[in-house]
């Protein structure tokens, strides 16, 4: 994934959770694990090596 589109996923985490769609406790912690699973993939394809 392009570093750009994490940001991007990041961004668009924030406006929705700014906006409530975030309002139940699983929703958000699936929202979070989402972004982190794609902040370890960029993490992998930049130290494939760890």
């Amino acid at each position: 994934m392009n570093p750009n589109l994490l940001f991007l996923q990041i961004e668009i985490f924030f406006e929705r959770l700014q906006h409530g769609e975030y309002d139940h406790p699983l929703y958000l912690a699936m929202a979070l694990e989402n972004l982190a699973n794609y902040a370890w993939d960029e993490v992998d394809r930049i130290y494939p090596e760890l």
